[in-house]
């Protein structure tokens, strides 16, 4: 399992285990991407190709703090 932090367009930042991304696409001027339980993140991102190398790209999230 790999967890990477994904901007949506509100600002909050969202944790994502890449496993779970059925889909990247466009929809009305904005990147989203679609999970596996129905969830969809709209990105702040430009367009798919950018969308998809950041999800290919990114590092890790690793937690902060304690239990």
């Amino acid at each position: 399992m790999r967890l990477i932090t994904i901007e949506n367009t509100t600002g909050n930042t969202e944790v994502v285990n890449v496993d779970h991304i059925v889909s990247i696409c466009t929809e009305t001027n904005n990147v989203v991407i679609n999970l596996s339980n129905g969830s969809v993140i709209r990105t702040r991102f430009t367009d798919v190709d950018h969308a998809t190398d950041y999800v290919v790209r990114a590092s890790s999230h690793s937690f902060t703090g304690t239990i």
